[in-house]
């Protein structure tokens, strides 16, 4: 049975390139191509795909709360993430968002088949770029190159400092240009990587790290 992908991203010629090569391959099955967060929502309600390839574009929010809404609403989505981000945090911060696989834009075509079929079955990939990142940073943690801030997405640290700062979610999330939800969303991942669940405590924790000025 083919696997059913539906491909989002909002460079057109991006994933119009993809398909095409999907298409080359016998067991996958393109059955939607989506340029925005709404389009690609009500394809998975519409479509039911078995995979949802999501492109990342840099540091953009919405791309990440595409993700969210996806991994809340549709549960059984199995989603790859390909970006041009491959740093630590960023894997780290797609991976919290519910996708199964990430793969460089760098990647060859074969590892992005590769983390297609991976998720498809349930599995988690990561491309080969993104494995020696994730590897680099471990090493560098236990020789203790790597401050405890660092386990924290870039838009964690973003969330933590306007925390810290005193802004409560409704204004965090103006401040961003992102739904109060996924201020919440990151508020609990932030609480929980760092073991804190106080305003007071995460407040102390930003200033030892040097994420606030005082």
């Amino acid at each position: 049975m083919s696997i059913r992908v539906l491909l989002s991203s909002k460079h057109k010629v991006v994933s119009e390139g993809i398909a095409a090569v999907l298409r080359t391959h016998q067991d996958m099955d393109v059955v939607g191509i989506s340029d925005n967060g709404l389009q690609t929502n009500a394809l998975c309600d519409e479509l039911d795909p078995d995979v949802v390839l999501i492109g990342m574009h840099g540091k953009d929010s919405q791309d990440i709360q595409l993700m969210h809404q996806i991994a809340n609403h549709q549960p059984t989505k199995n989603m790859v993430a390909f970006s041009t981000e491959s740093d630590r945090n960023s894997i780290i911060e797609i991976l919290d968002a519910g996708a199964k696989a990430y793969v460089s834009t760098t990647s060859s075509i074969d590892e992005l088949m590769s983390a297609v079929r991976a998720a498809a079955a349930g599995r988690v990939y990561l491309c080969q770029a993104a494995a020696s990142e994730m590897m680099e940073s471990v090493r560098k943690a236990r020789s203790g190159d790597v401050s405890l801030k660092s386990h924290l997405g870039g838009r964690e640290e973003q969330v933590l400092r306007l925390i810290a700062d005193g802004y409560s979610s409704k204004e965090i999330a103006r401040n961003l240009q992102i739904a109060p939800s996924t201020v919440e969303v990151h508020r609990r991942n932030i609480m929980r990587k760092i073991g804190l669940h106080k305003v007071a405590d995460l407040t102390r924790y930003a200033i030892r790290n040097q994420m606030v000025s005082v």
